[in-house]
């Protein structure tokens, strides 16, 4: 992906038929990681359920909430052995607790691959992309997109991407631009609203219908 592609897809992202609702959305978005909720991994589990709801996301929380307080600490102890990582720093060596964290919200009654992959966004927002059923399909040669199918090696297979995907379009910004190394992702991102690098991709996977397809 190079950086004028990206640019290109960015600026269509708001003139989508969705458009007003993608809006809204992101100020939901933003609402919640401003309201400090996400930085415990082991509180405040009703309330991300509900944004999940709110953010699109098919949850049932009566059997949602009670089963991710249960796993809530085992889910924390999970998310500080990766508490160093980011997009562009993860690699195959992390894909194991990559899988144990989406393979552990997999198994919550009640969420789905989309909301499971939204709850490790908003819990590490600088490391995860998220995906839904339209994204996935994109990316990955089956015709399901179900927890069967949206499996956690699927997901850590898919960061990767995500990774190469975006040094891909660092590498093409910093060729276009008179900046040091290291003023390059600030540089970057302040031509995306100073989003996240995988906030990003997220809306680039949504404004794109031609993606690559994961080789099986």
């Amino acid at each position: 992906m190079e950086y004028r592609s990206l640019v290109c897809l960015w600026e269509k992202y708001d003139q989508t038929p969705e458009g007003e609702l993608k809006r809204d959305w992101d100020t939901k978005y933003k609402n919640s990681i401003a309201s400090g909720i996400w930085s415990d991994p082991v509180s405040h589990i009703k309330e991300k359920v509900d944004f999940l709801k709110v953010f699109g996301c098919r949850v049932d929380g009566k059997t949602a909430i009670p089963d991710i307080t249960e796993h809530s600490l085992s889910f924390s102890n999970l998310l500080q052995g990766i508490s160093t990582l980011n997009l562009l720093t993860v690699n195959r060596k992390d894909s194991e607790k990559i899988e144990q964290l989406y393979g552990l919200l997999a198994k919550v009654n009640g969420l789905g691959p989309t909301g499971a992959s939204l709850y490790l966004h908003m819990h590490k927002p600088n490391l995860f992309v998220m995906w839904d059923k339209e994204i996935f399909l994109d990316y990955f040669p089956v015709k399901i997109y179900s927890k069967a199918t949206a499996t956690s090696e699927k997901y850590a297979k898919f960061l990767l991407r995500m990774k190469s995907e975006m040094q891909e379009a660092l590498l093409t910004f910093s060729a276009s631009e008179n900046i040091t190394e290291t003023q390059v992702i600030i540089e970057f991102r302040s031509h995306f609203n100073n989003e996240t690098l995988p906030r990003i991709l997220d809306k680039y996977n949504h404004a794109t219908k031609n993606k690559k397809k994961f080789e099986e």
